[in-house]
């Protein structure tokens, strides 16, 4: 039976692996070592793994500087860490050499099943081309751009859209950086061109909606509504954006994943949106309409004539007043006490 050795990176995964088959095993920075190590706080020689007769594996430190520790059993729970300069190797052993760590187990140990490819991966493959993420992100810039030019009034300048071309574009370069970082950390995968693709890919959905979401404006002047719309289409972009993230840049599993997806963005957005509806009842003295300008093409309502809309315009503006019980009776004993009242001969 062989050991099979397993050497960590910081991030506890597994950067090398050694298979011992014979009665010894060495440990070190030396270069005649079968287990080359690199830190600069393990000896040449650091250690050696012996197998004796009846088939038992024993790591051996070799008086090193820094020594060898035994800092648990990834198996039995019950093994305490401590120094070691002498310790018989049981499967499931992390061992620390210098500041190395090794995962030891026997090669006829049980592995986990495989996990399956996600169904979105072949889109992530895709999206990692640094082709596909440039188009997208330019779609991007050239959307807000547009958006930008149809709902200005004024003479447009081109520094204008200077401006909106470079804080779309660094936007989203940012954020694709931030999310490469955390995963160069986490997983030691970047996946850059990924992130960049995902954050275009939300940034131009929601440009549509707002194209979209200004034209409803514009015929039904729909107001607060709209901020009630912005949620409903946010909650699903920003999740779906977060699922994507979390999902090429941490190792969460499927139920912390949903749940970071859905519970922080929601969670924001909901603060915001709890202010808009409580706030919807509240009377306003100047009634909240599109001031937007649009072409006739897009103006989806039937027009209706200026005196038709003069006509009906008490229906609609003409706010009823409701008196209160206490009002009412004073309103009568006022009446019968202006009644009563003797009259007064000129």
């Amino acid at each position: 039976m062989a050991l099979i050795i397993e050497e960590l990176n910081r991030a506890h995964r597994v950067q090398m692996r050694y298979r011992m088959d014979g009665d010894k095993f060495t440990l070190g920075r030396a270069y005649n070592n079968d287990a080359i190590l690199e830190d600069i706080h393990a000896d040449g020689r650091h250690a050696e793994i012996r197998r004796d007769d009846s088939g038992n594996y024993t790591l051996h430190d070799l008086n090193s500087v820094n020594g060898s520790q035994l800092l648990g059993n990834l198996k039995d729970r019950s093994v305490k860490p401590g120094e070691i300069s002498s310790h018989q190797i049981a499967s499931g052993d992390l061992i620390q050499c210098g500041k190395s760590r090794l995962r030891v187990f026997n090669c006829d140990d049980h592995v986990a099943e495989a996990t399956p490819l996600h169904s979105l991966e072949n889109l992530f493959s895709s999206m990692s081309r640094p082709l596909y993420a440039a188009l997208l992100v330019l779609a991007v810039a050239l959307s807000t751009v547009l958006l930008s030019y149809l709902g200005y009034a004024r003479t447009y300048q081109w520094t204008i859209a200077l401006n909106i071309l470079a804080s779309a574009i660094i936007g989203l370069v940012i954020y694709a950086g931030i999310w490469a970082f955390i995963g160069r950390v986490v997983r030691h995968e970047t996946h850059f061109f990924a992130h960049l693709s995902i954050a275009a890919i939300g940034a131009l959905s929601y440009a549509v909606w707002e194209w979209f979401g200004s034209v409803l404006n514009y015929n039904f002047a729909i107001g607060d509504t709209m901020e009630i719309l912005d949620f409903l289409v946010l909650a699903i972009i920003l999740p779906a954006m977060l699922w994507c993230a979390c999902y090429l840049a941490t190792n969460l599993g499927r139920a912390w994943r949903w749940a970071v997806a859905l519970v922080l963005p929601i969670g924001f957005l909901g603060l915001s949106l709890v202010e808009t509806i409580g706030g919807i009842d509240d009377f306003s003295e100047t009634p909240e309409i599109s001031t937007e300008l649009k072409y006739d093409n897009m103006l989806l309502r039937k027009p209706v004539p200026m005196q038709e809309f003069i006509a009906g315009s008490a229906t609609v503006f003409d706010i009823p007043i409701e008196k209160d019980d206490s009002e009412e009776t004073e309103s009568r004993d006022g009446s019968s006490a202006e009644d009563d009242s003797p009259e007064v001969e000129q």
